[in-house]
């Protein structure tokens, strides 16, 4: 039997993919927030000729980045509170977990980008008599920074895809009010698609964003 589409039971209930999509842009604003943050005071450290700061960031870099997302997500929501006793909503915990994970790779952008600038450039500031942090943050990370764009779009469009595992949590981001929708309506293949047009739509232009300014930045470099 032909399957016959019915892409009006989507627009009837558009005002739910907008509440998802409300939440969805929240978790990737408050995980883009810590994982920038915490990101760049890892990647300071894993950058640092101090040992006791460097080792630590490496072993939180390389724990965040080995271990899947979901499992750190899942920890954070029910065994955390059994360890400490501090309960948070979903949406906390999603932007919690999404963030710690999003600073290991922010970490990697900051130190790698750090790391592609001429040691010649740390000479001069030395010469001038600068400081590390004052080389750092007046001459280093100025230059780096640019070379930091490109990576730092992926990261975040990635980080759009990522709040879809907030709806293992019971958060009602894009694809949990896809799911809630489906239950009421069952129109799964249209509920679907339109929620992988609407990623799309979103994510694309980020992807695109980054790649052209990689390309200008090498043209013009």
């Amino acid at each position: 039997m032909d399957y016959v589409w019915h892409f009006g039971i989507v627009w009837d209930y558009r005002v739910v993919f907008l509440r998802g999509a409300w939440i969805t842009a929240l978790l990737t604003l408050y995980s883009t927030l810590i994982g920038v943050s915490l990101g760049l005071l890892f990647g300071l450290f894993r950058s640092s000729s101090i040992v006791i700061l460097r080792w630590p960031a490496a072993v939180y870099i390389e724990f965040f980045r080995a271990t899947p997302v979901l499992v750190q997500l899942v920890w954070i929501y029910y065994s955390l509170p059994i360890l400490t006793g501090l309960q948070m909503s979903g949406i906390a915990s999603v932007s919690v977990g999404l963030g710690l994970h999003a600073a290991a790779y922010f970490a990697e952008i900051f130190r790698a980008g750090i790391a592609s600038i001429d040691k010649g450039q740390w000479d001069a500031a030395r010469s001038i008599g600068m400081g590390y942090g004052q080389a750092m943050w007046r001459i280093i990370l100025p230059q780096a920074v640019r070379r930091m764009v490109p990576p730092f779009i992926n990261e975040f469009a990635t980080l759009i895809k990522l709040t879809t595992l907030g709806s293992v949590l019971a958060v009602y981001e894009l694809l949990h009010e896809a799911n809630n929708l489906i239950n009421n309506t069952y129109r799964p293949l249209e509920v679907y698609t339109v929620l992988a047009l609407a990623f799309a739509v979103l994510i694309y232009p980020i992807i695109l964003l980054s790649q052209r300014l990689e390309r200008y930045w090498k043209t013009n470099s």
